[in-house]
């Protein structure tokens, strides 16, 4: 018995080439479309975790800062009467202004210097935006407008305040809590420092970040 094989040249036609390609086209438009989501939202997850890093990192460096908070003037003296204003805190609207004799300062190696030094922590308007940047100054000069180094820590600013918690036995109220204090007239460090700090996110919502930073007591 013979076998007989029958061939033919018919192809694909235009409508199921078209339907082909339609099919495909919807495909490759939902592989599009769900990278970029993917996309964008590896980006925003990213932003928003360099924000809380960074919130990190300033909390970080102004604790430091002000835990190592000194009496300039009072050090081995049994005098309380130092005409130096060694801590200076005030506030004015959602911004507060810091600035205190520190020894949180690295000396450069074989180098002639102290670690002590004058800290500033205040803010200035970032160009074209709504936002602020919270400026840090380290000045070993202490006492002077001239020298010193400064630079940004964060412009994503949108409020930085400063409450100062005291003594017991200083009449700063009920509560002992203000926010200024001056040393001149309390003739002491405060006891510890709450600071608050509001940022803004990539999503354009405002995240507030607390931290009671402590101050050792000096005998």
């Amino acid at each position: 018995m013979r076998l007989r094989y029958q061939t033919t040249d018919r192809g694909f036609t235009l409508i199921e080439v078209l339907i082909a390609v339609f099919i495909g086209s919807i495909v490759l438009t939902i592989l599009y479309a769900s990278f970029f989501q993917i996309m964008k939202a590896k980006e925003r997850v990213e932003q928003e975790l360099e924000l809380y890093h960074e919130s990190r990192v300033v909390m970080s460096k102004m604790t430091k800062d002000i835990a190592t908070a000194f009496e300039r003037g009072n050090v081995n003296s049994e005098s309380k009467n130092s005409s130096f204003q060694y801590f200076d805190g005030s506030q004015n609207g959602n911004f507060s202004t810091l600035t205190f004799t520190s020894l949180s300062r690295t000396p450069t190696p074989n180098a002639r210097e102290s670690d002590q030094t004058e800290i500033s922590y205040f803010v200035q308007p970032v160009p074209n935006s709504d936002l602020y940047a919270l400026m840090r100054r380290d000045n070993p000069k202490m006492g002077t407008e001239t020298g010193g180094i400064q630079y940004a820590l964060s412009e994503r600013i949108v409020g930085f305040t400063l409450t100062y918690i005291g003594s017991s036995d200083l009449d700063l109220g009920t509560d002992d809590i203000t926010v200024e204090w001056d040393s001149n007239n309390t003739l002491s460090l405060p006891d510890a420092v709450n600071i608050n700090l509001i940022m803004r996110s990539p999503r354009g919502e405002d995240l507030e970040f607390n931290s009671l930073v402590v101050i050792p007591v000096m005998d």
